[in-house]
């Protein structure tokens, strides 16, 4: 490893980063390794940072933030050879904790130094959206996006959405398409999982894995109010294939419909309100530096 990029997103997570390029310097410079920085704006991203690539000519480049900040440095990257780095600094880091990334900055860049790559599978989702982690449509996608749209921040807040859409939860009827087959089910959420959990910790996908060449998809079905306890027990203890409120299969490729439209959120952030969702295995997949021995 000679040169690093770091692209640092100021805002992620509410947490202070006006030291975090001292730090940083403090890391390479004891690991010999040259380093160039620079920070998101929140508009016009995607140039920016490959105008950079251009310029300081990267052994791999690291996003600093959340899962957000994450999937916009895979997009500039995806095809490109470079591999991508994580420093997590975001609120859940579904993908860092996915991959066993500390979240201490002098531990992340050590890991990032030593250089380990994976090839990790990429999802694509209605042509446009680029997965790394969970998507979903349905229960999680409307949680996030009230959380979103609410003036309130904080755990507590998460947990006021969280009961409020519970207790309002409405099962959607959804088709499901992949090639020639198909079938019906009405379902509280669907989720499109290249990972196996989220960044709470609850595990959706027991079995998932980042490089396997393939996807699952989770249906929820609609469950009665008892049920949630026997739920939230298979979610923070794995065993989620054996609930008989979940049915999870592996694809490349699927097409979910509904009459309605349902909101859609992409590796944490909700991109909209869609009656159909595409989800397609991208053909390259994107090298990522995870801790050594990760696999």
């Amino acid at each position: 490893m000679n040169k690093i990029l770091f692209v640092v997103n100021p805002i992620s997570g509410g947490i202070d980063k006006s030291d975090l390029k001292t730090e940083l310097k403090s890391c390479c410079t004891e690991s010999n390794v040259a380093f160039d920085l620079i920070e998101t704006k929140g508009e016009d991203d995607h140039r920016l940072i490959s105008e950079e690539i251009e310029k300081s000519k990267p052994d791999a480049v690291v996003a600093c933030g959340g899962d957000g900040t994450i999937n916009l440095v895979a997009q500039v990257l995806l095809g490109k050879g470079i591999s991508l780095g994580i420093i997590p600094l975001g609120s859940a880091n579904g993908l860092a904790t996915e991959l066993l990334i500390p979240r201490n900055v002098r531990k992340a860049v050590k890991i990032i130094v030593k250089n380990y790559v994976i090839d990790m599978d990429v999802l694509r989702i209605n042509g446009k959206f680029l997965s790394l982690h969970l998507s979903d449509v349905g229960f999680n996608a409307k949680l996030i996006k009230n959380f979103d749209e609410g003036g309130s921040r904080g755990k507590l807040a998460y947990a006021a959405h969280f009961f409020k859409v519970l207790f309002k939860k409405a099962p959607s009827k959804y088709t499901f398409i992949m090639g020639e087959n198909s079938f019906r089910r009405r379902a509280e959420m669907v989720v499109f999982a290249n990972a196996s959990k989220y960044g709470t910790g609850a595990v959706v996908n027991p079995d998932g894995c980042l490089y396997d060449k393939k996807f699952e998809v989770c249906i929820f079905k609609p469950y009665p109010w008892y049920a949630i306890f026997r739920l939230a027990f298979d979610f923070f203890t794995g065993g989620m294939k054996q609930s008989p409120y979940v049915k999870i299969f592996s694809t490349t490729n699927i097409v979910v419909r509904s009459k309605k439209k349902v909101p859609l959120q992409v590796d944490g952030e909700v991109m909209g309100d869609f009656k159909q969702v595409k989800v397609t295995l991208e053909d390259v997949q994107l090298p990522i530096i995870v801790p050594p021995g990760f696999k």
